[in-house]
């Protein structure tokens, strides 16, 4: 299957904090920083600039994401020398950015930040003196082995699977409208009740046949309080929604519920319709880490109330082939491989230089 790789979009104005930054506060300390990223759903983007991590003027100093956008944690070091800049072993500042969501994932602390699927790391050089900064972008994406391939349900809602079939291309099914509307309602009623680590992971089942009732969102009371829950019960009798956190797979969310009505969620930016965006990677691997599974339903989230298809939130099965597991989840594994260093506009693995002298430079002005 392929995914849409993220792709950076840094405003100007968080170049002159980094350089600000660099003069007055850090000076030689290249020590890395935490750094806010930010992406968001917008279906009526082009494919290809759909899915984009933004970078905005206050990302160093700001650790709120704004009304809309989800979370993508992010890591800066800003070196002091253009040699090292270009020397510096890139290779091993992607693994170790790797291992350290893939520890996350092994020993649980990624539910309590669930963003951190979406991490990405910055490499800078600030030229000072030329008003030049040099970056490089990386998204880590820890690959499953053995892979995922899409699925076509049979009419039982049960994946039909072929372990020989490496090219199976299914892009899933596209919701209902009916489903999508409650979907979103449900989605929208829970972030209201969690921390914004959270939101752009989780988990949905589907109830049939009214088992909660008509009237207003309601918390499943059943479930624990770090395992939040928001039901929203559809308009059209038959079914609603619940939505949770992804710790709540290991309090017992889907037992009992039929394989066509439990899903993992993510809120997906990306607008192709067979190639869903980089963060599903890692979250595929929690979902064999974590949880054992080799058939799961993923839900790539859209959270727009959409009519006619465009913009819905999309279904799709995935599995790959079975694995035997003798050590417990919790035990020493490698990691797997990681890749991520975006590409330049050139469609090369490298950074970008931004000139910004008739931004920054004061002589520019001094006839003014």
């Amino acid at each position: 299957m392929q995914y849409t790789p993220f792709a950076s979009a840094v405003e100007l104005p968080f170049y002159t904090a980094l350089a600000s930054r660099k003069i007055n506060h850090d000076k030689l300390d290249d020590s890395p920083h935490h750094i806010l990223g930010l992406y968001e759903i917008r279906p009526t983007d082009p494919p290809n600039v759909s899915c984009r991590v933004q970078v905005h003027g206050n990302a160093l100093t700001n650790d709120k994401a704004p009304t809309g956008y989800y979370r993508a944690e992010g890591t800066i070091r800003n070196v002091n020398t253009i040699e090292e800049y270009r020397s510096i072993d890139k290779a091993k500042l992607l693994e170790q950015a790797g291992k350290t969501i893939w520890d996350a994932i092994s020993d649980g602390s990624i539910y309590s930040c669930p963003s951190r699927l979406a991490s990405f790391i910055v490499l800078s050089f600030a030229d000072l003196k030329k008003f030049r900064f040099h970056c490089w972008f990386a998204f880590p994406a820890l690959h499953s082995a053995p892979s995922w391939t899409p699925q076509d349900p049979d009419k039982q809602g049960t994946p039909s699977f072929n372990q020989h079939d490496d090219h199976n291309t299914s892009g899933g099914r596209n919701l209902s409208d009916i489903e999508n509307s409650t979907l979103v309602d449900a989605v929208q009623a829970w972030n209201q009740t969690i921390d914004e680590h959270q939101r752009g992971f989780f988990l949905a089942r589907k109830f049939r046949g009214g088992q909660h009732g008509a009237g207003t969102v309601q918390a499943a009371n059943r479930m624990s309080s770090h395992a939040s829950s928001e039901t929203v019960p559809s308009v059209e009798p038959g079914f609603s929604w619940e939505i949770a956190r992804l710790s709540a797979y290991e309090d017992g969310f889907f037992d009992g519920v039929p394989f066509a009505d439990c899903y993992v969620c993510f809120a997906d930016p990306s607008n192709y319709d067979h190639a869903p965006g980089w963060i599903l990677r890692n979250l595929l691997v929690l979902v064999k880490r974590r949880w054992r599974l080799d058939t799961i339903q993923i839900l790539r989230y859209r959270g727009v109330q959409s009519k006619h298809g465009h913009g819905r939130s999309k279904m799709i099965t995935l599995a790959s082939k079975p694995q035997v597991f003798t050590a417990p989840r919790d035990e020493h594994e490698p990691v797997p491989k990681v890749t991520g260093w975006e590409r330049n506009p050139a469609g090369k693995l490298a950074g970008r230089v931004v000139n910004l002298t008739e931004y920054l430079d004061p002589k520019r002005y001094s006839h003014l």
